[in-house]
């Protein structure tokens, strides 16, 4: 299990807006299709939506760099940026052009869905999340991973 996911996103025809970039809202719906998909890679099992411990978007933060087209590979990089007893902080790279076009962060907050409070994040879940977390502070320089050394060795 690698601590970050990458994973081709589809950009679909109708994704564009008048200017023939991908639309804001849209590149949010990218975003999403990049987390589920990392969400899977990371917790198997654990990560299927499951109704009595939800867990919710609680933070959406996106910072558009340069705009997004339709046609050229949209690859997406993924990582947990931190941990904290009933939340997880999400970062996000969209790289297009061997560039980083959006940059977005989540964080999702684990519930209790009878008082719609946070919960404690479960203990597996927590080691899980523990064992692939990338501290925030490190960059992801492009063709990296977080916490690689980018010094000559």
């Amino acid at each position: 299990m690698s601590a970050v996911h990458h994973v081709v996103l589809p950009v679909r025809w109708s994704d564009q807006d008048l200017n023939g970039h991908v639309n804001n809202a849209r590149v949010v719906t990218l975003i999403e299709e990049a987390r589920i998909s990392a969400i899977t890679s990371w917790l198997g099992e654990d990560g299927i939506p499951d109704p009595a411990r939800p867990r919710v978007v609680v933070s959406l933060t996106v910072d558009y760099l340069r705009p997004l087209d339709h046609g050229p590979e949209l690859t997406a990089r993924v990582w947990v940026a931190a941990l904290g007893r009933s939340s997880y902080t999400v970062d996000y790279e969209l790289v297009q052009y061997d560039e980083i076009a959006v940059r977005a962060r989540t964080v999702l907050v684990q519930t209790d869905p009878a008082s719609g409070r946070s919960a404690p994040l479960t203990e597996r879940l927590s080691r899980t999340l523990t064992q692939i977390l990338t501290p925030e502070s490190k960059p992801v320089p492009p063709g990296a991973e977080p916490g690689a050394s980018t010094e000559p060795q």
